[in-house]
C-alpha cells in the first residue's frame, strides 16, 4: 500500500509523463477514470449543499477555517497553532476542531505546543457534535463582548475568559457542513498544484475554482520559491478570487 501511495504521488507531481516508468504510465488511465468520477461526486455534493439539501451547522461563536486544496505539506496545522496561540494570548480562548484521533500526530503536536495556554482541542470526525460537547461543557462568549470598535487584542485581554470565544477548524476547507466566517487557504509554494489534476490522478482535493471561496491565501515556503514561480502562483489566485488577501510564510 505504501508503494502504491508513493507511485500515485510521483504521478501527481510529474512534469513529463514520458519519463515515467511503465508501471506509472499503466496506472494513469485508471487514475484518470477515478478522478473523473470523484469530480462528478464533488460537483453533485456541492450542488446539493447549494440547494440546502444538506444542512450547515452554525456555531454561536466566530469560526476560522484553515485548509488547503492539495494533500499534505501546506503548513496547515502550524497555522492553526499560530492562530490559536495568538487568540489565547489575546485573552480569547479558542477551540480547535481536528479530525483523526486523540493520539494522532497532529493532535499530539497541537497539545504539546499549546500546553499551558487557554486552548481547547476537540478531536473527532463529527466536528459539529464535538464542538457541541465542548461549548456545553465550557460555555462560550457572546462575540459582541469583544468584536466591538477598538483594539481586539485590548478587548480580549480585558475579557480573559476560559469560555470558548472562537472555533478554529483544522483542515476545514472541504468540511462544508460547518459554516465559517473566515476561510484561510494554505498553499505549498514549492509544489502549488502538481499536475493540476483532481485526486487520485493529481493532488487537488477540489478544482482550482474553489479558491474563490477563500478570504485569505497563505503561501507556505514562499522564501524558497523563485520570483518567477511566485508571481505565476499569485496571478493564478487573481484569476479565481474577487477579493485577495495574500500572505507568505
Amino acid at each position: 500500500m505504501e508503494k502504491l501511495r508513493r507511485v500515485v504521488k510521483e504521478i501527481a507531481y510529474a512534469q513529463d509523463y514520458t519519463k515515467l516508468s511503465t508501471l506509472h504510465q499503466s496506472l494513469i488511465p485508471i487514475l484518470s477514470l477515478a478522478s473523473s468520477l470523484y469530480k462528478v461526486v464533488l460537483s453533485i455534493r456541492h450542488y446539493l449543499y447549494h440547494l440546502g439539501f444538506f444542512s450547515k451547522h452554525r456555531f454561536p461563536v466566530p469560526v476560522i477555517s484553515v485548509g488547503n486544496l492539495t494533500w499534505g505539506g501546506n503548513g496547515k496545522t502550524p497555522m492553526v497553532e499560530f492562530i490559536a496561540s495568538w487568540l489565547a494570548d489575546s485573552g480569547i480562548s479558542p477551540l480547535i476542531l481536528t479530525r483523526g484521533y486523540a493520539g494522532g500526530d497532529e493532535a499530539r503536536m497541537l497539545t504539546r505546543h499549546l500546553r499551558g495556554k487557554s486552548v481547547k482541542i476537540g478531536v473527532g470526525a463529527n466536528r459539529a457534535a464535538t464542538a457541541a460537547c465542548f461549548l456545553k461543557r465550557h460555555g462560550y462568549l457572546d462575540p459582541r463582548d469583544y468584536l466591538v470598535e477598538g483594539n481586539w487584542h485590548e478587548q480580549g485581554s480585558r475579557i480573559n475568559s476560559r469560555k470558548i470565544g472562537v472555533v478554529v477548524l483544522d483542515d476545514g476547507m472541504q468540511h462544508w457542513s460547518l459554516q465559517r466566517d473566515i476561510e484561510i487557504v494554505m498553499v505549498n509554494g514549492l509544489t502549488p498544484w502538481g499536475n493540476h489534476q483532481i485526486l487520485p490522478r493529481g493532488p487537488l482535493r477540489e478544482p482550482l475554482k474553489a479558491l474563490g471561496r477563500a478570504d485569505v491565501v497563505v503561501v507556505h515556503h514562499a522564501n524558497l520559491v523563485p520570483n518567477s514561480d511566485f508571481f505565476a502562483v499569485y496571478w493564478c489566485f487573481l484569476n479565481f478570487m474577487l477579493r485577495l488577501k495574500f500572505c507568505i510564510s
